[in-house]
């Protein structure tokens, strides 16, 4: 096999460029290509072309298997499935209103109940730290995709339950096109657990940055005192005592640049993106639930979760945030459900959220 034309380089090539409409004839040191004009423009390549072999070369860290790596990369992939649950709770949601959510200052009640179907995504993210050290992982979130509240430890609880995945070409209509908000209200959360985890890392580099800037100003005291000493050396001229007096003076400024380059050297800049998705069907149960609050009433709809076994909890009709500690409030003659802290300050700005990229399918 000549050089250029490694094989698992060219199987990749292949299954890269069939995805994308290309027509390949695979031999055994290279591929015979024939590109669609776009892909051609994409790749930098002439609509035919010889890959492998004596034609461009398909080498380990070579411009066109990077650029086929990010052609391969660049959507997230997506996993559909169902989930097979034992049974479905009928009986018991009174309490777990009162268990599962809070209503402060207002009534929840049951109103009816229904067997439905929902669907729920686990979205696995990758971090990547950069600092004095590079580090990186891979963190999975869940969300309800409907409300795009939160499931906390969902991806944990999946693995007790058997799951059917749907072959392409064969995924039902059910799960929701605009997923926006849940993969907003995922990635969000992702950062936050992303920061858990480099916690221990976080730490370190702090550490390091305040011994580093402790032994910058000890040596930049040290080197001020031994310069103003040589100031009553008897042989000095007026012109280098000037000279030093100067030095000394600039001793400060020169220090701050230093520390400046320290926290610049450990400064940690983090990106969190996704790379992966499970989205699922599962068979739930859907609550309905009257609020009374002061002079109003209006129903919502709430789910009971048999990954979890829990109730589902909702999100603030003001900033999103997932929540369950609810608290009514009226406005336009209409209550709205909101959380503490935009309870507590109605005008809260909300933070701004990751964002996926828009090649998520």
């Amino acid at each position: 096999m000549t050089k250029g034309s490694d094989p698992e380089p060219l199987s990749f090539s292949v299954q890269v460029l069939e995805k994308h409409g290309g027509l390949v004839e695979q031999r055994s040191d290279h591929l015979l290509t024939l590109l669609p004009a776009s892909l051609a423009r994409l790749l930098d390549l002439p609509e035919e072309v010889q890959l492998g072999g004596e034609g461009v070369p398909l080498l380990y860290g070579s411009p066109l298997l990077d650029r086929l790596i990010n052609l391969a990369t660049r959507e997230v992939p997506v996993v559909y499935g169902q989930v097979e649950v034992p049974y479905l709770k009928k009986a018991g949601f009174e309490q777990l209103i009162g268990q599962d959510l809070s209503f402060a200052d207002g009534l929840a009640r049951l109103v009816s109940r229904a067997e439905a179907r929902t669907s729920y995504m686990v979205l696995v993210c990758h971090y990547v730290a950069l600092s004095d050290e590079r580090k990186e992982g891979l963190v999975q979130v869940g969300v309800n995709e409907g409300s795009g509240a939160l499931i906390p430890d969902l991806e944990k609880r999946l693995s007790e339950f058997q799951l059917q995945f749907f072959a392409p070409g064969k995924v039902p209509p059910h799960f929701p096109v605009h997923l926006e908000q849940a993969v907003s209200n995922a990635l969000k959360s992702a950062k936050i657990n992303t920061e858990t985890e480099l916690s221990d890392f976080l730490s370190s580099m702090r550490r390091r940055l305040r011994r580093d800037v402790r032994n910058t100003r000890e040596y930049y005291e040290a080197l001020k005192k031994e310069m103003e000493a040589s100031l009553k050396h008897p042989n000095l001229t007026d012109g280098q005592r000037q000279e030093r007096v100067a030095k000394i003076q600039e001793l400060p400024q020169e220090m701050a640049r230093k520390i400046a380059d320290l926290e610049h050297k450990y400064q940690v800049q983090i990106t969190v993106r996704g790379c992966a998705a499970l989205r699922f069907l599962a068979p739930v149960v859907q609550i309905m639930i009257g609020i009374n609050y002061r002079k109003f009433q209006r129903t919502a709809r709430v789910t009971w979760n048999p990954i979890t076994r829990r109730l589902d909890p909702l999100v603030c009709e003001h900033c999103q945030e997932t929540i369950r500690a609810i608290h009514p409030r009226e406005k336009d003659s209409h209550i709205l459900l909101i959380c503490p802290s935009c309870s507590a300050n109605p005008k809260r700005e909300t933070d701004g959220l990751f964002t996926m990229p828009s090649r998520f399918k």
